[in-house]
């Protein structure tokens, strides 16, 4: 038996096991320390090592091989504020002959290919930026040399950052065949270089804040009512190769509101639809296999790689649940496993990506504590949760292992039902203090998609578009962006057997087999990973039921209080249309409030509210608010 631990440093840091040639853990860092997109470029003690080896019921010295990726480490820079080496990280010595370190496109390659379950296949890689090195190539090698080479006093020369890469993966091995890397610039937000860094800039500039492409990707589907300021052919050439554009940057404004920019999204959706598509053709072209495999953030992007997936000149196309960076760990793990063997035979295709820790158990005395209690025969409580999900509320799971990748799948998922749940987008979305026009995903069972939907038999992971079938558009309208598609999920009896049987006693109650799924935390949270955090956020009034292994929970009513706002406390503003925050303060705190409480306290520094709200009690327990009649 063997086991490797792989290691990603960098964005969305994460951590991994493979055992005997099989993924068994992978957890990323921000779940671990709640921090959204949590990551450094070192090893760090804030990295899930134990975490990830006690998943897979293992420890450090049962481990053989360790491999780590350092994204940011470059010749010549080690040292100063980025070390390759914490103070505080003691897991394992770096230095230990067990430790081997990989480039970052290598392993990017290899966490699509090693889980694709394809024996020949082509493999594309695009990012925005992977390793930096004197000689562009890959490497794996010990942690002593890496140290060396990249601390090393060397005569300056001209270095090599990947940008894109074209592999073809053959007898468990990878061979790179092409490599593009990316030109330095003084001005990387403006100087868009590649399809990574089109989407990246615009989605920064439109929204101004990091890790909006999600909300680019929506914004492309909202229809805009008057002429286009920008179509793709401005951004890029129809020839082949396709040719990035320079002058139409100048052209763009961004409002307060983003969906005023809603034909800029999708000129841009095409115009980087065109050069993944173009990219990707020549990958098959090069590599001479029509299945292709896929790593690297940009396809996290629904519409481009369902785009890639109809080229003629593609016969499979598979995306891992985690593409971006927190799956270097993955493909670290699985390149440690394939170098102890001489010809490593390709592991069956991953379809399930409950690979984080378990759910913990939550005690009826330990809901109690917060006011749930026990619904429904607590034998079958799946068999409730069917009923009330029936019946229009929005239930809470926690359950099972969680998801690793970046999407939620059911175990860790707000789940509804778009029939009955009324105005269950606007909920959800505002209950995550998303703008209105955000989408969310349908789950339906596997031999149900195509009574529903248009495209794949199988879509595990949330990777790709679906359409609507007409006639159930109107019926399933809670669940259709408005350009008529559905980021949809299918789910498997293998490999998600508990949500399977869920959407099955749906079907049996008369409804539509399909469930509105969206991740189980709150603005700005990683999703939820203990039962505490579970507990604490289903105290928000938009919720009705916690949903765990052993039993259905139910959400007290709370009860309606009158509050007023004390005379030193301070009423704000920010912002304007979808993106309005409302806020109150005083000399010691700030807390962020809904539009129609701030509005009743305008009118006559009074409201009448929900006092189980989070957003009240925590006003009140600031000295924001308090309840009438108290001094």
């Amino acid at each position: 038996m063997s086991i490797v631990l792989g290691i990603h440093c960098g964005h969305e840091s994460s951590c991994a096991v493979v055992r005997d040639g099989r993924l068994v853990a992978a957890i990323q860092q921000e779940r671990v320390t709640r921090r959204k997109y949590d990551g450094q470029e070192c090893l760090s003690a804030r990295l899930p090592i134990h975490e990830t080896l006690a998943a897979a019921g293992a420890a450090i010295d049962d481990v053989d091989v360790i491999v780590s990726s350092f994204q940011a480490a470059g010749p010549s820079a080690v040292g100063l504020h980025r070390p390759l080496v914490s103070a505080d990280f003691d897991a394992f010595d770096p230095f230990d002959p067990r430790h081997f370190v990989v480039s970052h496109h290598l392993a990017h390659a290899a966490s699509a290919a090693y889980t694709s379950g394809f024996t020949t296949a082509t493999v594309l890689v695009s990012d925005l930026a992977g390793t930096t090195s004197r000689d562009g190539r890959d490497f794996h090698v010990p942690f002593s040399r890496f140290y060396a080479d990249y601390s090393a006093d060397a005569p300056q020369a001209e270095l090599f950052t990947e940008m894109r890469s074209v592999y073809r993966f053959d007898g468990g091995r990878l061979e790179l065949l092409d490599r593009a890397f990316s030109r330095p610039h003084n001005q990387p937000d403006v100087f868009v270089q590649s399809e990574a860094g089109l989407y990246d800039n615009v989605a920064r500039f439109l929204f101004r804040t990091e890790h909006a492409h999600g909300q680019l990707m929506a914004l492309a589907g909202i229809p805009s009512a008057r002429p286009a300021k920008l179509v793709a052919g401005d951004i890029v050439t129809a020839d082949s190769p396709p040719r990035l554009k320079n002058g139409w940057q100048r052209l763009l404004s961004a409002g307060p509101d983003p969906a005023d920019s809603a034909d800029v999204a999708a000129a841009v959706q095409e115009a980087f639809t065109r050069l993944l598509t173009y990219h990707a053709a020549r990958a098959v072209e090069l590599a001479g296999h029509p299945d292709l495999c896929c790593a690297g953030g940009v396809f996290l992007n629904l519409a481009a790689n369902s785009a890639i997936a109809a080229l003629p000149a593609v016969r499979d196309l598979y995306v891992p649940s985690c593409p971006h960076d927190a799956g270097i760990s993955v493909g670290a793990a699985f390149l440690g496993w394939a170098r102890t063997r001489p010809r490593p035979a390709t592991p069956p295709r991953l379809r399930c990506d409950f690979l984080g820790r378990p759910a913990e158990p939550i005690t009826p005395e330990q809901a109690g504590r917060y006011g749930y209690t026990p619904t429904g025969p607590a034998t079958d409580p799946a068999a409730r949760a069917a009923e009330v999900l029936a019946e229009g509320a929005i239930v809470a799971r926690y359950a099972g292992r969680a998801e690793f990748g970046p999407r939620a799948l059911g175990n860790r998922s707000l789940l509804c039902h778009p029939v009955t749940c009324s105005d269950a987008r606007a909920k959800l979305n505002r209950l995550k203090r998303r703008q209105g026009w955000r989408p969310v995903a349908p789950m339906v069972r596997e031999e149900d998609v195509h009574r529903y939907f248009t495209g794949p038999a199988r879509s595990p992971f949330m990777n790709f578009n679906f359409t609507v079938r007409p006639e159930y558009r109107e019926l399933l309208a809670e669940a259709v962006h408005a350009d008529g598609t559905a980021r949809v999920q299918t789910v498997g009896a293998d490999e998600a057997p508990a949500v399977h049987d869920l959407l099955g006693r749906i079907a049996k109650l008369g409804l539509p087999p399909v469930l509105i799924n969206t991740s189980f935390n709150g603005p700005g949270q990683p999703i939820i990973d203990s039962a505490d955090d579970a507990l604490e956020f289903v105290r928000h009034p938009v919720v009705d039921h916690l949903l765990t292994d052993e039993t259905l929970f139910a959400t007290p009513t709370p009860a309606r209080i009158t509050v007023r706002r004390p005379r030193h406390v301070v009423m704000a503003m920010f912002g304007a249309g979808e993106d309005t925050r409302y806020l109150l303060s005083h000399a010691d705190a700030s807390r962020q409030v809904d539009r129609r409480l701030f509005l009743d306290l305008c009118a006559d520094g009074r409201a009448l509210t929900d006092g189980g709200s989070r957003a009240v009690l925590d006003c009140l327990d600031a000295g924001l608010l308090v309840e009438d009649g108290t001094r």
